[in-house]
Formats: C-alpha cells, structure tokens, sequence
C-alpha cells in the first residue's frame, strides 16, 4: 500500500504564495457543482452509471471537461460520491485543460493522487486527500476544527460506501453520520 499524506509535493516559491487561493477556488467550485448536480434530474435512472464512466479512465479528461463534456456524466459522478465525485469531475476536468494546453493551473498533486488511485483509497486516505485540498493539512487541530474533521470523515466514507457497497463501508459511513448529526444536534443546543 502507498502513503499520500505525506508533505507537499512540488510547493515552493510563487506557488505556494498562491496555494490558499487555488483552494478557495477548488473548494468554490466543488460546491457550484454539488449544487448542480443534487439539483439535476437523476443521472442513473437515465442509464448513466458513475461506476462505468470512470471505468475508461483514459476517456474522462473529454467526457467531464472537453467541448463536449456531458453535464449528465457529470452529473452521475457527483451524485454518486458526493463531494468526492465533485472533485474526481474537477481533477479531470483539470486534465483535459492541460492536455488542451490552455493557460490554467495544472491539478494540485492531492487531486491527481485522487484520480489515480480513487478505485483503493481507503477512508483515512481520503480524509487526508480532502484537508490538502481544502489547504488545512498542516494547521493545528483546534475544539472549532471537530466539525471540520466529522465532515470530512462523512465525505470520505460516503464515497467509499458507494464504490465499495459492503455492508463494513456502510456501517462506517452510518456511524460518521450519526457522529455529524449528534455534533449538529449538540451545536443547535447551545
């Protein structure tokens, strides 16, 4: 098995001045396309299934992010894995953009780990893969960053219990959101 949470790979000089701001962008879009999708008619019960469009990885740059992109691809992905899915669309979006040679950033090397290895990742993996990108992996652990951490944990085992469909990946991610329902409780008491 690979480790990915280790330290930050290719950060220096005028890109690590413009990290925080590649994670405001990442993170402003992973939402716009969360909104999106949750609010799109259901991708699977027109016949696309997230499982089999990224089973060609080497077709998703086109299918997700090139001129002629299906916003029902897309759709499915992120319908089926949550934020996860929204950032497995953006990275290969990302890589489309690349390979078309336009101007934009290339992916930050979390999300292209996520990309390569999504099918293996297990959960703790997958939480340490959302704190690079959301570019808080080296701050301390605060009482206010609980919530941010019981998130995650909710993000990444919903995305495992989609791909894996055990009963183990959907006991644990029952169990993560009980945990964020019983954090939400505590917090609307006070």
């Amino acid at each position: 098995m690979f480790v990915v949470l280790q330290g930050r790979a290719g950060v220096s000089g005028d890109d690590a001045a413009s990290e925080p701001r590649r994670h405001q962008e990442l993170t402003g879009n992973v939402s716009r396309l969360l909104a999106q999708a949750l609010s799109a008619d259901d991708a699977e019960t027109a016949g696309l299934r997230a499982d089999d469009l990224l089973a060609r990885p080497e077709l998703c740059p086109s299918l997700f992010g090139g001129p002629d992109a299906w916003p029902s691809a897309r759709h499915a992905v992120v319908q089926r894995y949550g934020r996860v899915g929204a950032l497995l669309v953006l990275g290969y979006e990302g890589r489309w953009r690349a390979s078309a040679g336009s101007d934009a950033s290339p992916n930050p090397a979390a999300l292209e780990l996520l990309l390569d290895h999504f099918g293996e990742l297990e959960v703790d993996e997958l939480e340490g893969l959302l704190a690079r990108l959301e570019g808080d992996e080296t701050r301390p652990r605060r009482g206010g960053d609980e919530v941010t951490s019981v998130r995650r944990k909710l993000h990444a085992t919903y995305a495992v219990a989609a791909r894996d469909g055990t009963d183990a990946a959907h006991h644990a991610y029952m169990e993560a959101l009980e945990r964020f329902m019983g954090l939400a409780r505590r917090r609307l008491a006070s």
